[in-house]
């Protein structure tokens, strides 16, 4: 008879090799694994704002939105151990807090201007000092939501009208902003002034970039031009926070810059240190002021509007029987008396320079913006350099010099064709502009110099979208 082994009385389940625990149950860590996807409060939270936190333990609940924060990588060996902390300033209408956000392996996308909503168990003050919490925050809160319960952080992605929490603590329409003051005022000294606020509006959103830290780390970094009514300047965005940018619009998107880092030199170089607080679109009357002398000047400076079909019934007065021919100077002086009203009528021009082939030979024939960066190429289409999108490209209206006619000139550039009056003028489509040879494109500037042209235009200044004369027809 064969004899036993010692195993043959254990079971197999007591010799299977175990990894040591962290002292957590399988129940807990699949609570713990989903509490940023599907949390459900166990505990009475009481909502409050910023103004009424008071430190020490407490079951609160805070929403605001994000005026500041940045990424600090911990990389820990430890499977369950946080990889990683975000310093993020809160803001409401009453004031700013500092949350110290941990995580392990959920990377939050956070963006300035977000609206979120904490739950947490207590508050914390710091000591002045920007390791715990900066002076412009000092109140702050601990979280690690991925091994903790009872804390949670949620942005509102879905559900942001863009209303709430929107306007500065301290703000009122009656009122200036205490420590508001403007760019050049800034760049000619007032930047040594304590809580110093600008309102700019975002004029440019430049090329994402990369650049290594002192640490041999690579992060990205993006440059926003910025101006208001008095300079230009420049806000650097470094790291996660660049990020940002990516939903703001020139010419449309304001900031509200308290306590920024700051170099000067021919103009204002921002960026964002410890203290700083960043509001996107502040609901305040001299942000609305900002936002309107912005587009105001992008009216004037969008290097191709594109044309404004449901404006002007072009049918109607091409099928009219009493056709008006008007002078450049009747169009001047009725642009003026009346800024308010529409006009449709004809003029009578010659071109006296064309810059088909110039255009051609610096890869120009085409053009067309976005993110406030102006797209030239000679394709009707061209990859944007900011937010990589594929744009249709009209074509330049810079190939027309200027025209003239007895009263008047019209500068280059400053009509606005419809595609139908382009191919009307150049007696071919954009598709066949872009793959025509070069002595072909000579032919046609020869064709058509000092040649008496009928257009077709309406002027309308009561729209923001249209500033300059608009063409939708030609006829030689």
């Amino acid at each position: 008879m064969p004899g036993s082994s010692i195993q043959s009385y254990f079971s197999s389940s007591s010799l299977a090799k175990s990894s040591p625990g962290d002292g957590f149950t399988s129940e807990e860590l699949t609570l713990s694994s989903s509490a940023t996807i599907d949390w459900v409060p166990i505990l009475d939270y009481e909502e409050s704002d910023i103004a009424s936190l008071e430190p020490g333990p407490r079951h609160v609940t805070i929403m605001g939105r994000i005026v500041n924060f940045y990424d600090m990588p911990k990389h820990s060996k430890r499977p369950k151990a946080a990889q990683g902390l975000y310093k993020i300033l809160i803001a409401d209408d009453t004031g700013a807090m500092t949350v110290r956000l941990w995580y392990a392996k959920s990377m939050y996308s956070l963006k300035l201007g977000q609206l979120v909503t904490i739950w947490t168990v207590h508050i914390s003050q710091g000591d002045g000092q920007v390791g715990l919490a900066p002076s412009a925050a000092p109140l702050f809160t601990t979280m690690f939501p991925e091994g903790e319960r009872n804390c949670h952080f949620m942005v509102h992605e879905r559900n942001d009208d863009g209303v709430m929490f929107t306007r500065p603590f301290g703000a009122r329409d009656s009122q200036v902003l205490p420590g508001l003051m403007t760019l050049r005022n800034f760049t000619d000294g007032g930047f040594d002034v304590d809580d110093c606020k600008l309102l700019v509006c975002v004029k440019s959103i430049g090329a994402r970039k990369k650049f290594t830290n002192k640490n041999g780390t690579t992060s990205d970094l993006i440059s926003i031009g910025i101006f208001d009514n008095t300079a230009d300047g420049y806000l650097t965005l470094y790291g996660s926070v660049s990020e940002s940018a990516s939903t703001w619009q020139p010419s449309h998107t304001v900031l509200l810059i308290a306590n920024p880092g700051w170099r000067i030199d021919r103009t204002a170089k921002l960026s964002l240190n410890a203290n700083t607080h960043l509001h996107v679109n502040p609901n305040m009357a001299d942000a609305r002021y900002v936002r309107a002398l912005a587009q105001r000047l992008t009216k004037k400076e969008h290097v191709n509007p594109p044309f404004p079909s449901d404006v002007f019934d072009a049918k109607g007065a091409e099928n009219a029987e009493v056709k008006a021919l008007f002078k450049l100077r009747e169009i001047d002086e009725f642009a003026r008396s009346n800024p308010k009203a529409k006009a449709v009528g004809y003029i009578s021009v010659l071109i006296t320079q064309l810059h088909i082939v110039a255009n051609y030979k610096r890869n120009m024939l085409m053009s067309s913006e976005c993110c406030g960066i102006p797209i030239f190429a000679s394709t009707l289409t061209a990859k944007c350099r900011q937010c990589e999108r594929e744009c249709v490209l009209r074509i330049n209206p810079r190939i027309l010099g200027p025209v003239i006619d007895e009263t008047g000139q019209i500068s280059t550039g400053k009509l606005i064709f419809s595609d139908a009056a382009w191919e009307q003028l150049l007696g071919r489509t954009a598709q066949q502009l872009v793959t025509a040879k070069l002595d072909v494109m000579q032919y046609l500037e020869q064709r058509l110099l000092f040649l008496r042209l009928t257009l077709g235009f309406g002027i309308y200044l009561g729209t923001e979208e249209i500033g300059r004369l608009v063409i939708w027809c030609m006829k030689a």
